[in-house]
């Protein structure tokens, strides 16, 4: 099966991008008809919250001066050669998430959850196939009690932002998220962050030395020795903040009190008092630990899923994987939509991949989703950014439900600007 990214010519842009309207009423139809959604989003989905790209997010002139990139600074080795510029970097990404709402899209995507796939009778019938989930007090950082429906998120982005909008027990994070800390040596578990915590970081060098963090009270620009950079897009330090009234409503109590762990503003081990670290998978990472409940939780509903449509003969069952800002530099969130949809579909489900993207929208194995392969009709490909496209889609779903045809829909899109 080939998985490279598919780069579309000059004139399928041409085309994608005179369709985009059209494509938007063709997501709010499938949308609209299905039993099941999964929902993927990779960084470009929090790019339209104001929060950095990979492309952008070390573009400042702290690391400028350096020559560090992204792929430079995102690795452990880091926390025990240079650890204040280690919590610099992973510090001020903590500080940006908590500071940033999560963009519009979140609230619409959880409307349509609530009102077609959280309590659907289809939803209780996938619950009751879940298996219990034993309880690890003691190395997972928090304890999810609920089941998944008829509706999963999997991301790569590593803000936490989904946990202000879907239920702990939808969501899977394939790299982890800044919420979330580990023992950087060999103790296992994994534990949370103090609601009030916030790292001291000092922009003008984007270090962050041993001293005491920054209290509650503070604003978490309150060590800004030079905000003004040479950056114009969304890099670190310099994301569109504004606060964040929702943060983190739906990720469940800690399950243990951590906070001797983040007396300072370099994080330690609640075990052995050694060096903390994210629970994020870096570059080059050979000890990160995920939230292993997570991950059995997500594979068990995919199995559930399968083997509900199998055992469904008096109806086919509808699927719409709807995936939203996923590039081509870390493809883990386009690999993982396509599997799901190549599994769905051999499990008998009529099954659709919406993606959404305004660079590269087509489908990418090139033996079934991309132009040409055998289930490329699979794919309704839009080329445009997450949160436009989610408001159009959005118009297009509340003009098919009074009847209106999907090319009468694309009309409704056509006025969201």
């Amino acid at each position: 099966m080939g998985s490279s990214t598919s780069i579309p010519t000059e004139e399928q842009v041409e085309q994608l991008q005179a369709d985009v309207d059209l494509a938007c009423a063709k997501a709010a139809d499938a949308i609209s008809k299905a039993d099941i959604l999964v929902l993927c989003t990779g960084a470009g989905f929090s790019a339209d919250s104001g929060l950095a790209v990979y492309a952008d997010v070390a573009q400042v002139r702290a690391y400028k001066d350096r020559g560090l990139q992204y792929h430079d600074i995102c690795q452990p080795s880091y926390l025990r050669d240079e650890p204040d510029l280690f919590w610099g970097f992973w510090g001020q990404c903590y500080n940006d998430y908590r500071e940033t709402a999560p963009h519009a899209g979140y609230e619409i995507i959880d409307r349509w959850v609530e009102e077609r796939f959280r309590h659907s009778d289809l939803a209780r019938s996938l619950r009751e196939r879940m298996p219990e989930m034993a309880d690890r007090p003691t190395i997972e950082p928090y304890q999810v009690t609920e089941r998944p429906g008829a509706f999963y998120v999997f991301t790569s982005n590593v803000d936490a932002h989904h946990f202000d909008w879907f239920r702990a027990a939808e969501i899977r994070e394939c790299h982890g998220n800044t919420e979330i800390y580990q023992c950087s040596k060999t103790c296992a578990g994994v534990w949370r962050a103090p609601a009030g915590f916030k790292f001291r970081v000092d922009q003008g060098t984007m270090l962050a030395g041993s001293g005491v963090a920054l209290s509650p009270e503070a604003g978490v620009q309150a060590v800004v020795t030079e905000k003004k950079d040479i950056a114009e897009k969304p890099c670190i330090g310099q994301v569109s903040g504004g606060g964040r009234p929702h943060t983190l409503r739906y990720m469940p109590a800690p399950s243990c009190d951590a906070s001797a762990g983040f007396a300072t503003n370099q994080p330690t081990c609640i075990h052995c008092g050694g060096p903390g670290r994210p629970a994020i998978l870096m570059f080059g990472d050979s000890r990160w630990q995920d939230v292993d409940s997570q991950e059995a939780r997500w594979v068990a509903w995919q199995r559930a899923v399968e083997e509900f449509v199998a055992d469904t003969k008096d109806k086919v069952v509808r699927i719409v994987i709807l995936e939203l800002g996923a590039g081509g530099n870390v493809p883990t969130v386009r690999r993982t939509s396509e599997a799901c949809l190549k599994n769905f579909l051999e499990s008998g489900a009529d099954a659709h991949l919406v993606r959404v993207n305004p660079d590269l929208p087509l489908g990418d194995d090139s033996d079934h989703f991309a132009p040409g392969g055998d289930e490329s009709h699979r794919i309704i490909s839009v080329m445009a950014r997450g949160l436009g496209s989610l408001q159009k889609i959005d118009a297009c779903v509340a003009r098919l439900q009074e009847g209106c045809t999907v090319e009468e829909a694309a009309a409704a899109a056509s006025q969201v600007q």
